[in-house]
């Protein structure tokens, strides 16, 4: 057990507070979506999706898991689009709300919220930018986390958001989406080889930059295509913070093999036919990745935002996608295939494309299954998404997650106090450094013993869970007006369920037995829920 901390000497001091700060925040306004991304119509993409993977279950003779509850899906909706458990606020606004569409509003309510540009865009932007670059310094990457984020709320199809960035010019600070070419820009030699790389496996999904130095031994890249890639840059250069292109000039390629150099030219390696003559060059690769018939391209970002909201790509690992199929035969589509075709359909609106996918079967699965039991038939349930994928927290989402148990009401960083927003998010930032980034969040699965140690006896999750006045820890303790609503209270704000009837006949004596150290008691609950293992997934 965790060292205890002194406790008030009475509650009265807390009941004072309680008029001075609600249980209950302004809700944020629901925003709808434009027509051209209307989610009335978004079941026909959900229910084919549900149809091919019943019957691949079927045809398996798989029995799915069942579904799960409403809060447990809650939960994993808000970590995957705000990157936090939900509050207590919004789990008993949650538990109110009894209209048939409340997952749909509470997609489309997060979506809007002020903490999905900030979580979701910035995990979004890995794949675009170096999330541990030092050429980036942080307002530069927070303006482009910013920029994306109000993109994708604002409905700024996804083919717009992907060409600024491939062929955006101009003053780095005034274009964020330019940030995607300055930041390899800025590093030096090689910058149009880097930025070949990073469009194919980005945009694409594809890892054309194996073939960097000598053909794929495994796949059908040649280094020929890969060069030709790199020539699309060849003319772009980043000089007094902007970012612009010269006139068309050879791209010569160091060739150290042959110890030579030659000169390049401009070349898509497939389906060259889908690029439009632009007056620059990047323009018209732009055209290529974005062009309806790239079916590369839209399958690789329904297979990212799968990932981030799933915890687990569709297909792993999301940068090396097989190449898609030729036939136009309905029935041999695959789930990114159906998800792909719908993201055209509607304007490349990425909102609609979480609607879809939160409707899909898979997501409200339950994350248990009499199966599991068997390594044989786990493997068979979670390669056919069969049962809900349960992948640990990321740190941004371990101490998010912990910061928003700690307060009653919803945190978010436009809150009005900017100084308490910007200690949290200091404290964000020395978590996640600590704790360590392990890259793409789609792919990333690295829990370590320090992890463990770190949340065991480190700083944050000793001070979350401290009972004081203005904490949710606190004020639990002191207007709960029995024990088994103050353990409801803390099983709810951090794990976003109700307690057991095994949990209530273990922690109920604590509360109850004396109720001026309820507070301690409460402050020992949440350091071990934080502590569980339940509290570091996604389940």
């Amino acid at each position: 057990m965790r060292t205890q901390h002194p406790i008030w000497p009475t509650t009265i001091v807390m009941m004072s507070i309680v008029g001075m700060v609600g249980w209950k925040a302004v809700e944020p306004g629901l925003t709808t979506l434009p027509k051209r991304a209307s989610v009335s119509d978004d079941m026909a993409a959900v229910d084919r999706i549900d149809a091919l993977l019943n019957k691949q279950w079927d045809d398996s003779s798989i029995r799915p898991a069942a579904a799960a509850e409403d809060l447990q899906v809650l939960r994993r909706l808000t970590l995957a689009l705000v990157g936090s458990s939900p509050s207590l606020e919004e789990v008993r606004e949650f538990e109110s709300d009894t209209s048939p569409d409340r997952l749909a509003r509470w997609t489309t309510r997060l979506i809007a919220d002020s903490r999905f540009s900030e979580y979701f865009a910035a995990r979004l932007g890995d794949a675009f930018i170096d999330p541990v670059s030092e050429e980036l310094k942080p307002p530069q990457r927070e303006r482009f986390r910013q920029w994306l984020g109000e993109s994708i709320q604002q409905g700024t199809g996804y083919d717009e958001i992907a060409s600024a960035m491939i062929a955006g010019r101009g003053v780095f600070a005034d274009h964020p989406a330019t940030t995607f070419v300055a930041s390899e820009l800025a590093i030096g030699d090689l910058a149009a080889e880097r930025l070949a790389a990073r469009t194919s496996r980005a945009f694409l999904g594809q890892r054309i930059d194996c073939a960097q130095c000598h053909d794929h031994p495994f796949a059908s890249w040649e280094q020929s295509q890969f060069e030709g890639l790199a020539a699309y840059f060849g003319d772009v250069q980043f000089q007094r913070n902007r970012v612009q292109d010269t006139r068309p000039r050879p791209f010569v390629i160091q060739d150290d093999r042959a110890e030579q150099s030659r000169s390049v030219a401009a070349e898509l390696p497939f389906d060259a036919f889908m690029a439009s003559d632009q007056r620059h060059q990047r323009e018209s690769l732009a055209s290529w990745v974005i062009h309806p018939e790239n079916r590369r391209f839209r399958r690789a970002i329904a297979n990212r935002v799968w990932g981030l909201m799933l915890g687990r790509p569709f297909i792993s690992p999301v940068d090396d996608l097989p190449d898609p199929g030729t036939s136009n035969d309905p029935n041999d589509l695959d789930v990114l295939d159906i998800l792909a075709d719908d993201l055209i359909d509607h304007g490349d609106d990425l909102r609609r494309l979480i609607h879809v996918i939160v409707k899909t079967r898979p997501f409200g699965l339950a994350s248990t299954h009499p199966g599991l039991g068997d390594q044989v038939t786990a493997d068979q349930l979670e390669a056919s998404w069969a049962v809900f994928p349960l992948t640990e927290l990321g740190p941004h989402q371990m101490i998010r997650s912990m910061q928003q148990a700690s307060s009653i009401n919803t945190l978010r960083p436009d809150e009005l106090n900017p100084v308490a927003a910007f200690r949290r998010w200091q404290r964000q930032s020395r978590f996640i450094n600590e704790y360590g980034i392990a890259g793409d969040s789609e792919d990333a699965q690295a829990s370590t013993i320090p992890h463990t140690v770190q949340r065991l006896s480190g700083n944050e999750t000793r001070q979350q869970s401290e009972a004081t006045l203005f904490s949710a820890v606190g004020r639990i303790a002191a207007i709960s007006g029995t024990a088994e609503a103050c353990l409801d209270h803390c099983y709810l704000a951090c794990l976003t369920r109700h307690p057991s009837a095994e949990e209530k006949a273990h922690f109920l004596p604590e509360l109850e037995s004396n109720r001026k150290v309820r507070s301690r008691a409460c402050e020992d609950i949440y350091w071990t829920l934080f502590n569980s293992a339940e509290f570091c997934w996604n389940h």
